[in-house]
């Protein structure tokens, strides 16, 4: 393997240096910006050029995560934002608006849990698609991926579906069953998610807005560093 460096300037701009033929410029989700590039390269001349490609970008990230700009320290939850209150148990109190934990463990515990329980549930109502049912469904802390399917027919959820609103979980579950018959995105495969969710295109454009949203997520964030 190449000699690799990572540096990490005061605005949050990182800088990976690796053996890489061009440059490359990625502004992510919390709007920080990541540049690879090889080890002479002039990463400031770099950034001054592409200046007004950032900012544009970055404007275009802000627009997604408006819904949830003030509510960074709130845990979003069914596609709605709770406040979190230390208790002795979990509970959910909708009419309040808050949600009591007992710790970040026990909680992240207890939403991977019942989004489980829930993928079961949605499965078991998908019998063209998941026949017997997966392999087994695991649920995982993910930065990118909503869910994935291995060749042997197990489920892995992110924990962040349990964020999302009805339709939208919905929609992760479908994709991930048809992938029990489709181990790929070919025409096939989206004619089987078209079938059980016609809105399919839709849904995916709200989950690049939800996954803006989340990554800016305080709350999301202590979840996932908790182990």
């Amino acid at each position: 393997m190449g000699e690799r460096s990572e540096e990490r300037s005061p605005d949050g701009t990182t800088v990976v240096r690796k053996a890489v033929r061009s440059a490359r410029l990625q502004v992510r989700p919390d709007g920080t910006v990541r540049v690879v590039a090889p080890p002479a390269f002039d990463v400031t001349g770099f950034l001054t050029r592409h200046e007004a490609w950032i900012a544009k970008r970055r404007e275009e990230l802000d627009t997604l995560a408006a819904e949830g700009r003030g509510r960074e320290d709130r845990l979003l939850l069914y596609g709605r934002f709770y406040s979190l209150a230390p208790g002795p148990r979990f509970a959910v109190d909708e009419a309040g608006g808050a949600v009591a934990y007992p710790s970040f463990p026990a909680l992240r515990g207890r939403l991977a849990r019942m989004l489980k329980e829930e993928a079961g549930e949605r499965l078991a109502a998908l019998p063209d698609l998941a026949g017997e049912g997966p392999g087994r469904i695991a649920v995982k802390l993910q930065k990118t991926r909503w869910g994935s399917c291995s060749s042997l027919g197990n489920i892995n959820l992110n924990l962040r579906v349990i964020a999302l609103p009805r339709t939208l979980r919905e929609y992760v579950i479908v994709h991930e069953a048809a992938h029990l018959r489709e181990q790929n995105h070919s025409g096939r495969f989206w004619h089987l998610v078209a079938g059980h969710y016609p809105g399919y295109r839709a849904a995916e454009a709200e989950l690049r807005r939800y996954r803006v949203i989340l990554e800016r997520n305080r709350v999301w964030g202590a979840l996932r560093d908790t182990g």
